[in-house]
């Protein structure tokens, strides 16, 4: 059996073409992990670094604490079961079964027992020799999964393996790999395009777009309290309505305006009205409201629309509606009816407590659980200071903040699920004060106040545990899923530790130029600066520096490229980078400088097109102490 632990990982193929982008998951023993996400998203390649199929870009892929980067894929202790079955046509099933195991010169005897055993638990006993095309899909597909389990691995992956059969029989599979997981209590990871396949095999769902991450969860939660647009419409079938709206502060209940018609307001319960004055957002504000077909009623009064379609599905009816000057229609799921026909107007009512609201910008949920509790705090020394409380900071933290990271108007981030409400020694502990809480199916969602702190700090409790508003306790935050971000969302908590950028070097002023020889490196020139000649630490500043493009990324982004200018750039030799939103984190090497060093560049840079070039360093990106 195996946990794993996959950091950073990035897949980056020739050209820059990013596939998977800081992807970081914890995946537990014996758990079944789903990833899902539309073709292209980054899913099946995830999986082909895990089984060592694909070469890791960078980041770390740790299989029972234990780094295995660099182990062959046949060591790893994994078996992949595949969308094409790959089964040998000119064996029976029997010897595709244990063919692996007579590649490893198991005894016959030996392979007998676990092809049989396995047999028997896929029920597959009375096919053994028979050869694959005389079988049905899913008996190749059973196949294919006894070959895997006989291999006793400590992890399992399946790569899409019901894609290729028919809708009963997907089901059926879905459900005897949901009992065979049951019965191996084994690591399993499986990777989908189908939502439903996701939504009732797994016990944490992974939803992927463009290569990144957009939330990790249990199914229900997922469901409840999607992070973004993305996965509130990904999930469920059919998906959530989404219409643009206006927000309306202006009465006394805080509500949205649908686009169309005026009077089209809908308001919003007490406890979502909270967390939406809560976000300061003005009045006006352009958004989209969410509702799931299922908490759309039909009444005698509400939101006038028009019936464009009416499906009968046996154990309920959709009917889909338009808005009046509505660009999108909305769904409406309900009990068996034969009231409603395509034509007639019927008036909309959606469930306060039910409804979304999503920022018409970012896409990011306004209310529910947010994707991270965002809370303003400032470094000083060794402390962090969250409201009025300040709380010390050990040195392993410390070292991986970025110099930027110690400036003003900074927050810190952290994910509801993250926060603990039993004491841990590795976490920041903080006392809060609980304004609401809603009931989820899983889990109390709980809303509380740090003192001294307007924004809401959100987390999750047990449904047993009684909480009510007014209540005070202990929350801990651990270290270790904490970042520090600045105003543009950019973390400067970066993966490694941050280097200081100290080089030795020599100072001369001739001729009204300054020069900064660095020892066992190159040289810095500049007019004349008015210092002494003699022996300087110099420091280069992780923001002080800019890249020189070489004509053909330059090319590519679109961006001219910069002349070097003679004597005031460094040659740089790059190892890796941590991309964010607007700036990107780069460890690199320099000529002179003992360790590593750590600056941070504008994102349309990336060292993957460009793993060695040049930095100009200004007059001001650097500080000079006389030693």
């Amino acid at each position: 059996m195996a946990s794993l632990s996959l950091k950073h990982i990035y897949k980056v193929y020739t050209g820059g073409v990013r596939a998977v982008n800081d992807f970081n998951l914890e995946i537990k023993d014996k758990s079944f992990v789903v990833l899902v996400g539309p073709s292209g998203c980054g899913k099946s390649t995830t999986l082909r670094m895990i089984a060592g199929l694909e070469a890791i870009t960078s980041g770390q892929l740790y299989i029972d604490n234990v780094c295995v980067n660099d182990l062959e894929s046949k060591n790893r202790d994994i078996a992949m079961v595949f969308q094409s079955y790959a089964l040998y046509p000119n064996m029976t099933v029997y010897q595709n079964m244990g063919f692996s195991l007579k590649l490893r010169h198991e005894k016959p005897e030996v392979i007998k027992e676990k092809v049989t055993r396995a047999a028997e638990v896929l029920e597959i006993s009375d096919l053994l020799d028979r050869k694959p095309k005389e079988l049905s899909g899913g008996q190749r597909q059973r196949v294919a999964l006894g070959r895997a389990i006989v291999r006793d691995p400590n992890v399992f992956l399946l790569d899409e393996p019901l894609s290729n059969l028919d809708a009963k029989l997907r089901v059926q599979m879905r459900t005897e790999i949901t009992k065979l997981h049951e019965k191996l209590q084994t690591t399993f990871i499986y990777v989908t395009h189908d939502q439903v396949e996701a939504m009732t095999m797994g016990d944490t769902i992974v939803v992927m777009n463009k290569g990144f991450i957009q939330q990790a969860d249990d199914p229900i939660a997922l469901y409840e309290d999607p992070d973004n647009l993305f996965v509130a419409t990904f999930l469920g079938s059919p998906q959530m309505n989404i219409i643009e709206s206006t927000l309306d502060l202006s009465g006394e209940k805080v509500a949205v305006k649908l686009e169309g018609v005026e009077e089209n307001r809908v308001e919003f319960s007490e406890e979502n009205a909270k967390q939406i004055l809560a976000l300061n957002l003005e009045d006006g504000k352009q958004v989209l409201f969410g509702i799931r077909p299922d908490y759309v009623r039909i009444s005698d009064k509400g939101i006038s629309a028009y019936v464009e379609a009416v499906e009968q599905l046996g154990d309920g009816t959709l009917i889909h509606s338009t808005i009046e000057n509505h660009k999108r229609h909305v769904v409406i799921r309900t009990p068996l009816s034969g009231d409603v026909h395509v034509g007639d107007t019927i008036h909309l009512e959606f469930l306060k407590d039910k409804a979304y609201l999503f920022d018409k910008d970012n896409e990011t949920s306004l209310i529910g659980m947010p994707s991270f509790n965002k809370l303003p705090c400032r470094l000083e020394s060794k402390n962090i200071v969250i409201g009025k409380a300040t709380l010390p900071l050990e040195d392993d933290f410390i070292e991986h903040q970025l110099d930027a990271a110690k400036d003003v108007d900074r927050h810190l981030l952290i994910k509801p699920g993250f926060i603990a409400i039993e004491p841990r020694e590795d976490a920041l502990k903080l006392s809060a004060k609980v304004d609401f809480v809603t009931k989820r199916t899983k889990y109390n969602l709980v809303y509380a106040h740090i003192e001294g702190v307007e924004e809401f700090v959100v987390y999750r409790m047990p449904l047993r545990q009684e909480i009510k508003s007014g209540d005070v306790m202990d929350i801990y935050l651990p270290l270790e899923k904490i970042s520090i971000i600045d105003e543009e969302g950019n973390s400067l908590t970066s993966r490694e530790v941050a280097y200081p950028n100290l080089a030795a070097c020599s100072v001369s002023t001739e001729k009204g130029l300054t020069a900064i020889k660095i020892d066992g490196g190159e040289t810095l020139v500049y007019p004349d600066m008015g210092l002494e000649n003699g022996r300087y630490s110099l420091k280069l500043k992780q923001d002080g520096a800019e890249v020189i493009f070489d004509r053909k990324t330059a090319k590519s982004l679109k961006k001219e490229a910069k002349t070097p200018v003679k004597g005031s750039y460094l040659s740089v030799s790059c190892y890796d980078e941590e991309p964010a939103k607007t700036m990107n984190t780069i460890f690199a090497e320099i000529k002179g400088f003992k360790e590593y060093v750590t600056f941070r560049v504008p994102n349309d840079f990336s060292v993957y097109k460009m793993p060695k070039f040049k930095i100009v360093i200004p007059s001001d990106g650097f500080i000079l102490e006389k030693q």
